[in-house]
């Protein structure tokens, strides 16, 4: 099945061609941070199809947009 993907910030380079991946039905957010290579300690925040998403248990449908954003610093 296949998702859209919203990577932000240092994540952004990550993101494949297109915006979407292929990914196996069942598949859970940390699924799709291991497929991308990303290290989970790296995210903090996600939705799914606009909503906060705090489980990376959670199994995504087909068509569902993840969007991941790493924390922000600054001064």
């Amino acid at each position: 099945m296949q998702i859209r993907l919203k990577l932000m910030g240092m994540l952004k380079p990550r993101t494949p061609p297109g915006g979407t991946l292929e990914v196996a039905v069942g598949a859970t957010i940390a699924d799709v941070l291991r497929v991308l290579d990303i290290d989970p300690r790296t995210v903090r925040v996600f939705t799914v199809n606009g909503q906060l998403e705090r489980d990376r248990d959670r199994v995504l449908a087909a068509d569902d947009e993840l969007a991941a954003i790493p924390p922000v610093g600054g001064g």
